[in-house]
């Protein structure tokens, strides 16, 4: 029984450590908060929250000085987790700091969804009527806006289809020319090769060359014996 009752009074004193621990951390937080330096709030709240993870009011604390720090993605988190689990009089307030922390990081549908549930939670939320009429101004205008830029994405890659496919028919028409001169190149030099080889029948200009000195060799021999041969004088009767 004593051990018992031992157990019961250190539980008690771990328990009553941990309340004075977050306790201290939410009076700090606030301070901070109030002097405007968020990033100690949140560090502070953040503290609170690790220590007693069940209660919201560390959660939308910790939400409120990250959303201050322009840190909408975590904050909206943190509002989440505080909506979903705050008693029924603190889910429109954390609803609607979801909605405001979502609205700052463009996140309009999902604004639109936490007016919405703030509003479910209290639909006399004058604010949170305001913004969802405004989230939504702005959600048309950023479909609008993501429609036209798909349109003008779509025209550059059909224009960038359109340049592919000259280019590719440029340089087949490059192609073709290329080998059409090949073609009257080759063309020409088998001319003339033909032109510079003898036809059937017909001598060569060197043969034609060797023939005509070779005559040339004759004449000139056939004059040599003619002048050793000597001259004589015709005979005959007059009649």
């Amino acid at each position: 029984m004593r051990n018992v009752i031992l157990i019961l009074i250190a539980m008690a004193f771990i328990s009553s450590a941990f309340a004075q621990n977050y306790r201290s951390h939410m009076n700090k937080g606030q301070k901070k908060y109030q002097d405007e330096d968020y990033s100690a709030a949140a560090e502070q709240f953040h503290n609170a929250d690790v220590l007693k993870p069940e209660d919201p009011n560390a959660k939308f604390n910790y939400g409120a000085a990250l959303y201050k720090s322009d840190d909408f993605a975590r904050a909206a988190e943190k509002f989440a987790q505080a909506a979903s689990a705050s008693e029924e009089q603190f889910k429109s307030s954390s609803y609607y700091d979801l909605g405001n922390s979502l609205y700052k990081a463009q996140d309009y549908a999902g604004a639109l969804e936490a007016y919405k549930g703030a509003l479910v939670s209290d639909p006399l939320m004058l604010d949170a009527k305001h913004n969802y009429e405004l989230a939504k101004i702005r959600l048309e205008e950023q479909q609008k806006q993501q429609q036209q830029q798909d349109q003008n994405s779509e025209e550059k890659q059909d224009q960038q289809q359109q340049q592919n496919q000259q280019q590719n028919e440029q340089q087949d028409q490059q192609q073709q020319d290329q080998q059409q001169q090949n073609q009257q190149q080759q063309n020409q030099e088998q001319q003339q090769q033909q032109q510079s080889q003898p036809q059937k029948g017909e001598m060569s200009e060197k043969e034609a060359k060797e023939l005509l000195e070779a005559f040339e060799e004759d004449e000139k021999k056939i004059q040599e014996k003619l002048r050793k041969v000597k001259v004589r004088a015709r005979s005959g009767r007059d009649w």
